[in-house]
């Protein structure tokens, strides 16, 4: 059985419903998602916001362009399924969607860690608390975060192998 194979049936049981089926998927995307983050984090370090907020945002408004750039080149503008299926498109539309949801992911755990979000009611999830957290120390890394083409392949087969049936 190959990997793509394998991954559908871990991650996409055949008898469940398209939205059951879609909020399992999430599920294991989410987790995998948070922990390659968080090795690329402990590899890379936190340089993403050594600039600040302004310089923080500029990060990830670049991998906004670098989306929407490929998106321009399509002959129906702004078509995000179309770069998806071009084979020699992939892996570079997906690095940037998996970078900008990653640094997403970071932002929002930074606020929870310096305080500006505290309490349940700021993010409408459950598992934000006002208890503070446990402190870590820094990784120590210079390079950015990012990541690495051929650590992908997982993410990019579960992405990739949406179930189109209804």
């Amino acid at each position: 059985m190959d990997k793509k194979s394998r991954n559908r049936q871990v991650v996409v049981p055949a008898d469940m419903k398209r939205y059951d089926r879609q909020l399992h998927r999430l599920s294991f995307i989410t987790k995998e998602l948070v922990e390659y983050v968080n090795d690329k984090d402990i590899q890379y370090g936190s340089s993403w916001r050594k600039r600040g907020g302004a310089g923080s945002f500029m990060v990830m408004a670049r991998k906004w362009d670098r989306i929407e750039q490929a998106c321009e080149k399509e002959p129906a503008k702004y078509d995000i399924f179309n770069v998806f299926k071009e084979e020699d498109r992939r892996e570079t539309i997906l690095d940037d969607c998996l970078d900008l949801v990653g640094y997403l992911l970071i932002l929002v755990e930074h606020m929870i860690e310096i305080g500006h979000v505290t309490g349940i009611k700021e993010l409408h999830m459950s598992f934000v608390s006002s208890t503070p957290m446990v402190e870590s120390e820094p990784s120590g890394m210079t390079k950015p975060f990012g990541f690495e083409e051929e650590e992908e392949d997982l993410i990019e087969d579960l992405i990739l192998d949406t179930d189109t049936r209804e």
